[in-house]
């Protein structure tokens, strides 16, 4: 539910496209665009403890969950811009 939520959150913020200007242009960009957002979503949600846990155990408030999604986002946002990756 959470990675759906995130997908969902990444999308619809603004539906932009990113770029990498200072990417060297033998390098395809569409692959390294992978790699660098797998990395930064596996980084983002290790870095706010948000991976996957037993909900039942862990109740929170929908307040709570949304300021972990969003600190997951502003951590994910931070990883791709120290990456090169300017929203366009």
């Amino acid at each position: 539910m959470r990675s759906l939520i995130l997908l969902i959150l990444l999308i619809f913020t603004g539906c932009t496209s990113y770029v990498n200007p200072s990417l060297d242009p033998s390098i395809d960009q569409g692959n390294q665009y992978t790699k660098d957002r797998d990395y930064c979503t596996k980084r983002s949600s290790k870095n706010t403890d948000s991976a996957p846990k037993n909900e039942l155990r862990f109740l929170k408030t929908y307040e709570q969950q949304q300021k972990e999604y969003a600190a997951e986002n502003r951590a994910f946002e931070s990883c791709m811009s120290s990456k090169g990756w300017i929203k366009k």
